[in-house]
């Protein structure tokens, strides 16, 4: 009886788990934009460390030969080369 039981209810979350599924990918293909902008914000939570690691030994080099530059001004140059090269505002026509 237990293992009707089990059976049953496995059967219920699978087919609850397809239902939430089809919802998601319903909600993707009516809103690619909101989903594009979702995963970008995804991609730059995860690669945020290693921008600001970088950013540090940027700001340690240009204080070691004494240019003046602040944290901030090398973290917002990183983002903005990390931007540039996965990001591109237009695209390259060539001529």
């Amino acid at each position: 009886m237990s293992f009707v039981v089990q059976l049953v209810l496995q059967f219920v979350i699978l087919v609850a788990a397809m239902v939430v599924a089809g919802l998601i990918i319903r909600w993707i293909a009516a809103n690619p934009q909101k989903w594009k902008s979702a995963l970008k914000r995804i991609k730059r939570f995860f690669i945020a460390p290693a921008i600001w690691m970088r950013s540090y030994r940027a700001y340690r080099n240009w204080k070691k030969v004494g240019m003046g530059f602040s944290y901030k001004e090398c973290r917002d140059r990183e983002w903005q080369k990390y931007d540039d090269k996965n990001n591109p505002q237009q695209p390259y026509y060539r001529m």
